[in-house]
């Protein structure tokens, strides 16, 4: 019959325990660790001592213990003659308890509960809570850079070497990919294909070999981007842009930085990305920080045969927060438009020409504002604004 001290085992698990107390047909069961485990008494069985003593079985004949001092008393020698007889006669079967556990010294359970549990205090619990993993079709980071990367095996510093272009696909999609270079042809644009294709996720794709006598000649770089994944994804637009690349950038030690991707500082362009906002916003500067110099472009003032017009977002909006890049684009271009048409329709009051700062990005307001140059006023000329005057990422349009 179990009771209050029985030791008893689980009948659907393994381990033995003692019961410490009953309530109804709960046992309060003590295991090994010090923890007490309620259980059925239906769900355990006592297990008397003989019977544990059954299980525990010698696999080879075990050696005679050393002997103590002669010296030790008569009691002592009968006992250890006693013991040795019962081992020659169960060196393959049963053992007592008295035999295999000398020490009969009782445990303090107690003090086991006490260190566990100065154990437990002590260690550090991470209470963060867990981000839920979430499914491959929810998963959307979006980051693709193109890298000018000086060339290995090099002496030569990294602003007088030659220079190869690498496009990085640091996101979840795959992507078709075409980088082209614009020309003029017959008085018009039109775009030649340097490289075209397809990237893997998480890969990096070399494009070009550029030598330090090209790069002079690189302006404008027309990119697009499909990305997608073989299986079930949330799309992402396409995107088709001009990257506008100043020579002056190639030649200036300050512009080749650390990078995640190649072991040598390399020239850096963010092309398409998770938070579009981080491109187009204006960034946030803390009180102490010393204020940046302004921007020639932003320092110039309209005048009667010239009028200038800033096209960046925080100029022409009082918040971007909660706008998505389409919306800020559509309100860049609302912006051009209606100054131009009022310059165009001004008459003999209306400057001579306009200049557009849209500012240095990944080119698509640039892209879409010559667009509408050719769509809308194809007889107005226009060409790339004074740098001297406006800086890079400025539009000169001449109305007469």
């Amino acid at each position: 019959m179990i009771k209050a001290g029985s030791r008893v085992k689980f009948i659907s698990d393994t381990g033995v325990g003692i019961v410490r107390s009953i309530k109804g047909n709960m046992a309060y069961v003590e295991v090994e660790d010090g923890f007490e485990i309620p259980a059925l008494i239906s769900d355990i069985v006592e297990v008397e001592i003989e019977e544990e003593n059954a299980a525990i079985v010698k696999i080879g004949p075990s050696d005679p213990k050393p002997s103590t001092s002669h010296a030790a008393g008569t009691n002592d020698a009968s006992t250890k003659k006693q013991r040795a007889t019962v081992r020659g006669l169960n060196n393959y079967g049963r053992v007592s308890l008295a035999d295999d556990y000398e020490d009969d010294e009782p445990i303090d359970l107690s003090k086991f509960r006490k260190s566990f549990t100065a154990a437990v205090a002590e260690t550090e619990v991470d209470r963060t809570p867990a981000v839920p993993e979430k499914a491959p079709w929810e998963v959307t980071d979006y980051l693709v850079k193109l890298l000018f990367v000086p060339v290995a095996d090099t002496d030569k510093a990294a602003e007088n070497a030659d220079l190869e272009a690498w496009l990085v696909n640091d996101s979840s999609y795959t992507l078709f990919y075409n980088i082209a270079r614009r020309e003029q042809r017959g008085g018009g644009l039109c775009v030649r294909t340097i490289d075209s294709g397809t990237i893997e996720a998480d890969s990096k794709q070399k494009i070009k070999l550029y030598r330090r006598a090209e790069l002079a000649e690189i302006s404008t770089l027309h990119i697009s981007l499909l990305p997608y994944k073989p299986t079930a994804f949330v799309p992402r637009a396409v995107e088709a842009f001009d990257l506008e690349l100043h020579p002056l950038r190639f030649v200036r030690a300050s512009s080749f930085v650390e990078n995640d991707y190649f072991e040598t500082p390399a020239v850096e362009f963010i092309l398409a990305s998770s938070d579009e906002l981080a491109d187009t916003s204006a960034p946030v500067i803390p009180a102490s920080a010393p204020k940046p110099k302004a921007n020639p472009a932003q320092q110039k003032q309209s005048t009667k045969d010239e009028e200038v017009v800033d096209l960046h977002a925080e100029a022409i909006l009082d918040s971007t927060a909660g706008m998505a890049a389409g919306e800020i684009l559509q309100a860049q271009l609302a912006r051009f438009t209606v100054a131009l048409d009022g310059a165009v329709k001004g008459g003999v009051s209306s400057p001579k020409r306009m200049v557009f700062i849209h500012g240095v990005g990944k080119g698509k307001l640039r892209y879409e504002i010559e667009k509408e140059l050719k769509r809308s006023y194809p007889k107005l000329r226009y060409q790339d604004a004074s740098f001297a005057e406006y800086g890079y990422g400025a539009l000169i349009v001449f109305l007469k």
